[in-house]
């Protein structure tokens, strides 16, 4: 793997792009199932959810379901990008806005939530639009979090990860997703440039690089003559994950005990999820930068969540 061109500098002297790409990828995929944690017990009380126990099943499938055939339809059936788009962009404003409602309230919520839309749409600095996804994809966590119980929550990562296997390795259809997502520019994946080029304006439409799972999902690093180095990271490798944590947190009673209670007031199975979750991305992008080629993420990262949530307390659930 080349390094990219220009002068290094700082943290650039010090960290080669595939490690600068790791961080930066990560820290993005941390930062959702903290913030994630943090949204689930402010929806909650003021009853901001899709339902109870499996309710929000039904919302979460068919949003997947929409939004694969809504790509598929553009990529292979000539449907209008600008339908895709919109729907897109519409989803984001609606995850910002659930993560500001829980916070600032519902009516007061809707500012930042039309701010995100609009940056996502017309701004091209990725550490802007990388925000603006994180709080989306924390508030989508956070209400489905604190619809489901654990139990199903934890189906639905199992389910989501066999399909992401099923469409990486058998039918690779989420391989066309991710290079048509990155060709529309659409923000369902985080994109860190890598290299020492000022953030703004990065086109990933050319760039080749590992996917791994979610359309948009992609790791490592790679340059071409017209752009930077860049690493992806899809949403859903961070949603799912940070779902499980917040349903265990919202669904899990707080026993307060002498010498205080859980750390930071989170539910220990919900810690343990976010663990699992971490150690699954760390073993994936061991696997993607010692082996290359295209590999689905979700297997690892939910995997990781799931035996995390079950070690430490998830397991009386089921």
């Amino acid at each position: 793997m080349s390094r990219p061109r220009g002068d290094a500098g700082g943290l650039a002297e010090v960290l080669s792009p595939r490690a600068r790409g790791v961080l930066g990828t990560g820290g993005l995929f941390l930062a959702v199932q903290v913030l994630a944690l943090a949204i689930t017990p402010r929806l909650s009380t003021q009853g901001v959810s899709y339902g109870e126990g499996g309710d929000a099943l039904v919302p979460l499938v068919l949003g997947l379901v929409l939004g694969t055939l809504l790509a598929l339809a553009v990529t292979r059936w000539g449907l209008s990008v600008a339908i895709l788009r919109g729907l897109t962009f519409l989803s984001v404003g609606v995850s910002v806005w659930f993560a500001a409602a829980a916070f600032l309230g519902p009516l007061l919520g809707v500012v930042p939530a039309a701010a995100g839309a609009l940056v996502v749409w017309r701004v091209r600095r990725w550490a802007l639009r990388n925000a603006v996804i994180a709080v989306g994809v924390a508030g989508a966590a956070g209400v489905f979090g604190a619809s489901l119980a654990p139990r199903f929550a934890a189906a639905a990562l199992v389910v989501v990860a066999v399909y992401d296997a099923y469409s990486v390795y058998y039918s690779g259809h989420m391989v066309e997703l991710a290079d048509a997502s990155a060709r529309l520019s659409l923000p369902n994946a985080f994109v860190v440039p890598t290299s020492d080029h000022a953030d703004g304006d990065v086109s990933v439409s050319d760039s080749r690089a590992d996917a791994t799972g979610e359309a948009g999902d992609v790791a490592g690093a790679t340059e071409t003559e017209s752009t930077p180095v860049v690493a992806m990271l899809g949403a859903g490798d961070a949603l799912f994950p940070a779902l499980l944590a917040a349903s265990a947190d919202a669904h899990t009673a707080t026993i307060q005990v002498v010498g205080g209670g859980p750390p930071l007031g989170v539910a220990p199975s919900a810690w343990g999820a976010v663990a699992g979750a971490v150690v699954g991305f760390a073993a994936l992008q061991v696997l993607v930068h010692r082996r290359g080629g295209v590999h689905a993420g979700l297997p690892a990262i939910n995997g990781g969540a799931i035996i995390g949530w079950l070690v430490t307390g998830g397991v009386a659930f089921l």
